[in-house]
């Protein structure tokens, strides 16, 4: 994985993760943002998702960064 499509993927992760938290806050106006609102379960179960995703993007990248960085210059 380069460097470029690392913060490419990161950002679309946040990016949505950003939305998310946009309509959990619509929902939490109006008194909406709670267990018995399927609605607001899936955004909870998607942001679950979506770190999990990120989580394992920046293992597999801290992984790949670090193997690169020890490789000789040529």
């Amino acid at each position: 994985m380069r460097p470029e499509e690392y913060l490419i993927a990161c950002r679309a992760i946040h990016i949505e993760l950003e939305r998310l938290a946009n309509r959990v806050h619509e929902l939490a106006k109006f008194r909406c943002a709670d267990p018995s609102n399927y609605a607001f379960m899936n955004l909870m179960e998607r942001q679950s998702e979506l770190f999990d995703q990120l989580s394992e993007l920046h293992d597999k990248a801290s992984v790949e960064f670090k193997s690169s960085s020890r490789a000789p210059l040529v």
